[in-house]
């Protein structure tokens, strides 16, 4: 079928007027792109709103209210206002572009609830949980308090669901949920680490292990120790028992033989040489005095003098105790914190074993543990430290007889004998002397000292962590 004249030319009008309508859309969008073309060139800037709200707390970002910026760069946008973002309330500020002002008012507002993280908790059937025990994290600008809504009571096994709420000062609150699962706890904690078998020697003292409970369900197992039938006086094999117990009533008992082996000096009188702030040039002298009286000492070394670090291995080899006393000897240093303690505890452990192959477990406070200078620095450290160095596996020892030698340098030698020999008499007598090369006179007293003890009945021996401790009273 062909199209008649008639159709094709009703075709051609309808093109015409498609046409006509598409130029006045055209057109109609030129002009509205010329008003908004000439509009943006005199009002580059626009911003988003009169009235700018800036979060309590947060880094306040002064461009944060520009919505759009014609042809250019924010950086050329000079910002007007002093706005803490600390500080609730509005402020009027402006931006300032090419001679124009914007201005608008900032309101510091707190929007956002507490930022609130929780975790599950799997436990037992006996324990009272808190809501700090769900809480990951929890934070806000402003202070804040928690609500627990649950079950958190004692109670059969079983998953409930426990809410956490944190609500800060200016009412805005975030909710949280956290699934608190109850079992029967039936398995008891074990021992870490347990030895079954500890050699002792006839009147060594015995020291309870400070050995660690761990269980799947309780964090802080205890443990008992019974050591009723021992008697270290008395060679022999004994019993003693460590037993370990949870909160739920779980628990298991390891036991350990304790060898009493006999001690031919059983009964006699101790003498203890100790020697602090070594290994100097004078150590040699001590050591080649020492193994001509047949006695036995103990070295407190610290890092002072690296060319003398060789006898270390010396003092080892000829049957001496190595002890720990400090890698620095900066009473700041070492007494700012419990931390800067244990760090310089450490590098002269590291710098001894480095030297001997022997990990050491004595050490000896700078200035001792009654030692009041240290409260300069860091109030009631001492009290701390003389619990967390035995937590951490250390015996520590003061003296009960102080050579004083360290009063000055050159201290005359008859002084020096006639205070180190005050302790003849006392059962166990631990002497203070110092081994630097300043002391010299230390040295050449010592075959005196070691003569009026030996005359006095007594033997020498090193400090083990079964000698007797002797502390003084802490004072800070």
């Amino acid at each position: 079928m062909t199209n008649t004249p008639n159709t094709n030319q009703k075709k051609r009008k309808k093109r015409i007027r498609y046409d006509r309508v598409a130029i006045l859309l055209v057109g109609i969008i030129g002009i509205f792109a010329l008003i908004w073309g000439v509009f943006r060139f005199f009002n580059p800037l626009s911003i988003k709103t009169d009235h700018y709200i800036a979060e309590y707390g947060e880094t306040f970002d002064p461009y944060g209210n520009i919505k759009s910026l014609f042809f250019d760069s924010k950086t050329n946008v000079t910002f007007q206002g002093d706005v803490d973002s600390n500080v609730l309330g509005e402020v009027e500020a402006s931006y300032q572009y090419k001679n124009k002002t914007y201005p608008f008012t900032v309101e510091v507002k707190d929007t956002k609830g507490p930022d609130l993280v929780l975790k599950d908790i799997k436990t037992d059937t006996t324990q009272v949980v808190s809501q700090n025990d769900f809480i990951e994290s929890v934070s806000d600008a402003s202070e804040y308090n928690l609500r627990i809504d649950g079950d958190i009571y004692p109670g059969q096994s079983g998953k409930n669901q426990i809410t956490i709420t944190a609500k800060d000062s200016h009412g805005n609150t975030t909710t949280k949920t956290a699934t608190l699962e109850r079992t029967i706890d039936k398995k008891a904690p074990k021992i870490e680490n347990f030895e079954e078998k500890v050699d002792l020697i006839q009147g060594d003292h015995f020291t309870v292990q400070q050995y660690k409970a761990v269980d799947d369900i309780d964090p802080d197992p205890q443990i008992t120790v019974d050591s009723s039938q021992l008697n270290t006086d008395v060679p022999g094999n004994y019993t003693v028992n460590y037993t370990a117990i949870d909160r739920s009533g779980n628990m298991k008992t390891y036991k350990q033989t304790i060898n009493i082996a006999e001690d031919p000096d059983f009964g006699k009188k101790v003498c203890y040489l100790t020697f602090d702030d070594g290994p100097s040039a004078l150590t040699g002298d001590i050591l080649k005095i020492l193994k001509e009286n047949d006695a036995k000492a103990t070295f407190f070394v610290t890092a002072f003098n690296p060319e003398s670090y060789g006898f270390m291995k010396d003092i080892v080899d000829d049957g001496h105790t190595i002890a720990l006393h400090t890698y620095t000897h900066d009473y700041p240093t070492v007494y700012s914190s419990t931390e800067a303690y244990f760090k310089d505890l450490q590098d002269i452990s590291n710098l001894v074993e480095q030297q001997t192959g022997v990990k050491a477990d004595i050490i000896r406070f700078p200035g001792g543990s009654s030692n009041s200078i240290s409260a300069s620095y860091c109030p009631g450290i001492m009290s701390t430290l003389v619990q967390e160095v035995q937590n951490k596996g250390y015996a520590y020892f003061d003296w009960n007889i102080d050579s004083t030698d360290a009063s000055a340098n050159g201290v005359p030698v008859e002084q020096i004998v006639e205070n180190s020999t005050a302790g003849i008499g006392m059962d166990d007598v631990v002497i203070l002397m110092h081994d630097t090369d300043a002391k010299p006179t230390t040295a050449q007293a010592l075959p005196q000292i070691i003569a009026a003890y030996r005359d006095a009945g007594y033997v020498f021996k090193p400090l083990t962590r079964r000698s007797a401790p002797v502390h003084h009273g802490v004072v800070n």
